[in-house]
This record gives C-alpha cells, sequence and structure tokens, in this order.
C-alpha cells in the first residue's frame, strides 16, 4: 500500500486516511472484483474512495453526478489538486468539449475523472464516445456519487437516475462504486437493486457526529426571531466577522433569503442571499464572497451548499423545515467539517410544518392523478417529514432521533444537543408551544393538518352539510330513528330561513278593504305584506296616467279611465309573487304608457306630457309604496 499512501499524500495532502472504513474503501475499490457500497456522513470524505483509486488506475473513472454546479466544484477542487479531472456538460464551450473528446479517442488519455450528469450520459451525442471507452477497456470504474437520487424511497430522487441500471448492464466488467451521505436500510436495498450491484462490499459510517450541536428554537414564541438569530450568529462567529469561521442559513423561499439576508446585515451581521431568482452574476459573487471569508453569512434555498466543500462553517440555521430528516441531516452536515465544535438549529414553527405538509400532500396527489394508481413509494415523503415533525416536537435526544432513522445505534449524545443538555427547558418550551397554540390556533386534531394551520376535521370539513348532521347520512337504519332525524332537520332548515327572511319580527295585521274598495279580490292576501292601501296607491297612479293622456288611451270619461286601471291591476296583481315585484310592475307599466303617449302626441303638447310625468314620479315616493324605491328615482338623485 505503500503507492497508495504516497498517491494520498502526494495529491491530496494528507498523511494518513481519515478513519479505518476510508481506507478500507479505498482498499476494496482498489482490488475491483466486487461492487463497492459507500454510506458515510458529510465531510467523512467519501469522494476520495474514488478518487484516488482513478489516480492509480490505468484507465479512467465515469463519475455521474446530479447537478452541473456540484460537479464543477468538484472539478476545480481536484485542478487545485493536480488530478486530471474534467466534466462534459451543456454549458461547456464547444472547443473546451471537442479538446475533452479528442484526448478521450487517443490512446493514451491524460485525463483520469471524467463528471457527467445521469442526463448527459444517456444522451446520442455522449455515446459514440462511450462505445469507444468500453470496446478499448478504459474504464477502470463507474461512480455514482449523491446514490440516494437513484432511491424512489430517497428524500431526492431523480427520475433519470433509473436510466443507470441500463448503463450499469452494458459495462460488463466495470467495478462501480455507489456513494452517499443518506441511506436508510430501505434506500440502500433500493439503490443496490437499481444499480444492479453485484454482491457489494458495505462500508457504513455511523451517522453521529459528536462535534455537531443541534438544538430546535420555536420561532413563533420569540419576541423578535432576527435578533435572536443575529445573536446565535455573533456567538458562533465570535462577532460581526468571519474571524472564527461562516455560516448558512437555508430558507425555503426566495423571498425569504432576501428578507433574512437583509435583516441580519442590517443588525450588524453581513449577509447575502443566494438564490435561483438571482442573476448568475450576483449568485456567483454572493458565493464567492462567502467562499472567501468576506461575507460571514450565505442566506440560501437549499439547492445552495451541495458539493460545496468549506471546513470552517461554524452552523447551520434552517429558517424553515426542511421536508425530510434525510434531507436536512444532509444538510446540517455541511457544519464543522474541520472537525471543530459547530451548532445546528432549526427555528420551528407549526405554520410552517402545516404549508410544507399541505405541499408534500398536492404533490403526492399530483403525481398519482398523473399515471392514475399509487405507488407504495408515494408513502415516503410523507414518512420522512412525519420523521421530521417528530425529530422538532418530541422530548428526546436530536441525534438518537437521527440515527436510529437511519439504522445506527443511539449514540453516546454527551450533551450535544439541547435535550440532553437540558431537558426541563425542551419540556418548557414545548408546554408554551402548546399553549400558544391553543390560544391563537384552531382546534387541535390528530389527523393531518391543512395549509396554513387549517385542521380538516374542524366544523366537519364542510363534509355534513356546512356544520348540519344531514339526516340521510350516518344514521342507522331505523325507519322512525330515520324520519326523526328527517323531519329534525327539516325544522331546524325552516326555522334558519326564517330568521333569514325575518319572519320572526312582528308581522303588520292585515286591514280588510272597505265596502266601497274597486279593487278585485281585494280581500285576498295572496301576495305578503302588500296592504290593500298600497294596492290602492297604485291603481290611483294607473287611473292618473290613463286620464292625464286621453290621446293614448282614447278614453274620455273618467269612469272608463278607473275601469281600465282596475283591469290592469288586477293583472299585475294576479302576475306577481311578491309585494315588491308588485310594485315594480306598476310603475314599469305607468312609465311604459307615458313613453306611447309621448310618442303619440304633437310637439307642441310634449310639455304637458312632461308636466304630468313629473307628477306621476312625485307622487310615487317611498312612503306611499312601503318604502319601494323605483331605479328611475334612483337615477334621477344621482343625476
Amino acid at each position: 500500500m505503500s503507492a497508495v499512501h504516497r498517491a494520498l499524500q502526494d495529491h491530496f495532502g494528507f498523511d494518513k486516511f481519515r478513519s479505518q472504513q476510508q481506507e478500507d474503501a479505498v482498499k476494496a475499490v482498489l482490488k475491483g472484483d466486487r461492487d463497492v457500497f459507500v454510506c458515510m456522513p458529510t465531510g467523512a470524505g467519501k469522494s476520495l474512495c474514488y478518487q484516488l483509486p482513478a489516480l492509480l488506475a490505468s484507465g479512467i473513472t465515469l463519475v455521474i453526478s446530479p447537478l452541473i454546479a456540484l460537479i464543477q466544484d468538484q472539478v476545480e477542487h481536484l485542478k487545485a489538486l493536480n488530478v486530471p479531472a474534467r466534466s462534459i456538460n451543456s454549458k461547456l464551450p464547444l472547443a473546451e468539449r471537442r479538446q475533452i473528446l479528442a484526448d478521450l479517442e487517443s490512446e493514451s488519455p491524460r485525463l483520469k475523472l471524467l463528471y457527467i450528469t445521469p442526463e448527459m450520459v444517456a444522451s446520442p451525442s455522449f455515446q459514440p464516445c462511450l462505445g469507444s471507452l468500453c470496446s478499448r477497456g478504459l474504464l477502470a470504474y463507474l461512480a455514482v456519487d449523491e446514490a440516494h437520487c437513484v432511491s424512489q424511497w430517497g428524500h431526492d430522487f431523480r427520475p433519470d437516475y433509473l436510466k443507470l441500471g441500463d448503463l450499469r448492464s452494458r459495462l460488463q466488467g466495470v467495478p462501480c462504486v455507489a456513494l452517499t451521505a443518506t441511506a436508510p436500510k430501505r434506500v440502500q436495498e433500493d439503490i443496490e437493486r437499481s444499480l444492479k450491484l453485484r454482491s457489494p462490499l458495505v462500508f457504513a459510517t455511523p451517522v453521529f457526529r459528536k462535534n455537531l450541536k443541534y438544538d430546535v428554537i420555536f420561532r413563533d414564541l420569540l419576541p423578535d426571531p432576527y435578533v435572536h438569530l443575529l445573536a446565535f450568529a455573533k456567538e458562533a462567529l465570535g462577532g460581526n466577522t468571519a474571524e472564527k469561521g461562516c455560516g448558512i442559513v437555508y430558507c425555503r423561499t426566495r423571498e425569504s433569503c432576501e428578507e433574512v439576508a437583509h435583516k441580519l446585515t442590517k443588525l450588524g451581521v453581513s449577509a447575502k442571499p443566494y438564490h435561483a431568482g438571482l442573476k448568475v452574476g450576483d449568485r456567483t459573487e454572493s458565493q464567492a464572497d462567502w467562499m472567501a471569508d468576506k461575507v460571514p453569512v450565505i442566506v440560501a434555498t437549499i439547492s445552495f451548499g451541495m458539493g460545496v466543500d468549506k471546513a470552517n462553517v461554524r452552523f447551520v440555521v434552517h429558517w424553515n423545515l426542511a421536508k425530510s430528516l434525510a434531507s436536512y441531516y444532509q444538510e446540517s452536515g455541511r457544519a464543522g467539517r474541520d472537525g471543530l465544535p459547530s451548532s445546528c438549529r432549526i427555528y420551528y414553527s407549526p405554520k410552517d410544518r402545516d404549508q410544507l405538509n399541505f405541499l408534500i400532500r398536492k404533490e403526492i396527489a399530483r403525481k398519482q392523478e398523473k399515471r392514475g394508481s399509487e405507488k407504495e413509494q408515494d408513502k415516503a415523503p410523507i414518512l420522512d417529514f412525519e420523521a421530521m415533525v417528530a425529530f422538532c416536537e418530541q422530548e428526546g435526544c436530536r441525534h438518537a432521533t437521527i440515527s436510529q432513522f437511519f439504522g445506527n445505534q443511539k449514540p453516546n449524545c454527551a450533551g450535544a444537543c439541547d435535550y440532553c443538555r437540558d431537558p426541563k427547558l425542551v419540556r418548557a418550551q414545548l408546554a408554551r408551544a402548546a399553549a400558544l397554540s391553543t390560544r391563537t390556533g384552531p382546534a387541535q386534531s390528530s389527523g393531518p393538518r391543512g395549509p396554513f394551520g387549517f385542521d380538516p376535521e374542524l366544523y366537519a370539513g364542510g363534509r355534513k352539510g356546512y356544520g348540519f348532521e344531514r339526516y340521510d347520512e350516518e344514521w342507522g337504519s331505523d325507519e322512525d330513528d330515520s324520519e326523526k332525524r328527517k323531519k329534525e332537520f327539516g325544522n331546524l332548515f325552516k326555522k334558519q330561513m326564517n330568521l333569514r327572511k325575518g319572519s320572526d319580527m312582528a308581522k303588520e295585521t292585515f286591514v280588510p278593504p272597505d265596502d266601497d274598495c274597486v279593487l278585485k279580490d281585494a280581500a285576498s292576501q295572496r301576495i305578503p305584506k302588500l296592504t290593500v292601501k298600497s294596492r290602492e296607491h297604485c291603481l290611483s297612479l294607473l287611473q292618473e296616467c290613463l286620464s292625464s293622456h286621453r290621446a293614448a288611451a282614447e278614453l274620455s270619461h273618467s269612469c272608463e279611465a278607473l275601469d281600465q286601471a282596475v283591469e290592469i291591476e288586477h293583472e299585475i296583481f294576479r302576475a306577481s309573487k311578491s309585494a315588491n315585484l308588485y310594485k315594480a310592475a306598476v310603475l314599469k307599466r305607468v312609465s311604459e304608457m307615458k313613453k306611447s303617449a309621448a310618442a303619440s302626441v304633437p310637439e307642441e303638447k310634449q310639455c304637458e306630457s312632461t308636466e304630468a310625468s313629473a307628477t306621476c314620479s312625485s307622487s310615487s315616493q317611498p312612503e306611499h309604496l312601503g318604502g319601494f324605491t323605483s331605479a328611475s328615482q334612483v337615477y334621477s338623485r344621482e343625476v
């Protein structure tokens, strides 16, 4: 192994391996007789397990990685170490791509590591190159980084990773190395099956890292969360600058990134946002300033950090809840890679929990609707999210929760989390949060919550008639009981409708008509709230209109006008169903008769018509029509 240790020192600058597991994994890959599965925490040196064997092999190691940004970070890091590594991707200039392909087509390529995305490896443009390397026996190893992406049980499943199973079948005799930091037992089994690993040797390091301190703060209990975050950052950094290191604050949305970065900077700790909504130049500048320790804090979405190898990250804060415990472990694990004490904190909010729960379930439902069926793997995001919530809400060691999730034994935390450090303080926080939720939130339910704290069981969720129990739902088959419930519901419905109509108010006493009343059906109470007095007034309006416009009505005596008015009024009375509709119909008929008369009289008579119209309108005031106001009156007032 002298050549191995010499390469380790010459190319990577290490006098010895980081752990015995790392050294054993390197030996197994170099031996090449079996596939290798490596599961080690972030910062444990997974990449070295294939990079060192690649330098010592005679051929080329093909490395599959999920993100171009991650690939570029890896390639730049290897170039700085004088390791021949390149990448072919969609952002590569044409001249540089031709240069790389020319080297790969040569008899003795200089390249040792070729990084590529799963999309590129499956593209037709890369197939001739891949076929050439295979036929000439120049592929030394196939390395699949971030291998949890191949598993549908994994927290970051990528469909394009499934194509790697076919690639593996084509590369007969080429050893495969799969690497990940986050693989519970079911994910590990899925990776082995999907990548068709041949009896792989498994090298798994326990996930517990004693230099990381975990705690959870309930954000809604804080008077000012930003001031609280500021104090935490200052304590971790030793001041306002990156003197002791740097920190990462993860936010779920771009808006939160902007807001948190602005607040921290305003309060005295320089921070820059990093998210996909920024211009490429601004995003690159934020990362470069943070990497160079010019800016102590970067506030980013979860796309930041994968593959960023910065040893002195003193804290990682999650301003919003992570979508799974596996992803949280991976993201928080970017702290303390140098082995020095570092802090990992979640600012937990039940509102975040409910929103994220809603979004996860909505996404699952969308996928199921698209393919028209459910799959067992659909449960994975829910189970992982519930594990994340339990991590925050339960009383227990944070490190133990993480370790048990990944199938490890309970570690000796020794005060490296808030619960083991002060259980009473954690219990008190949970009690205060529960009290706050009772005072300000909706009724609690053991079932899943909807968005923004909505409890679907509250008020029966609208499933039983907007709060009523419907007589035909959820009752026994007993006929008498069913009829009783039907009658009870009917009475309740009538009561509510009567309350809307104001029928519980004192009803007007009907005054019977006088003996000399000329109205037809004068004693009829067919239309509620329509009095004899109102009908008589409407009759007078009709009679006045007919009498004033003899030319239009062709009537010579007032008695004839009255008889005509009685007939018209009775016709309207029979056709109307309510007092308001009756009064509106009368006014409409009066208006029509006035228009007809105005059209038939000579021009010099128009004055009389207008005058009569005014008289008619003035006589139809609300007090005479029981509070009814015509549309023409409303518009004339506005004008």
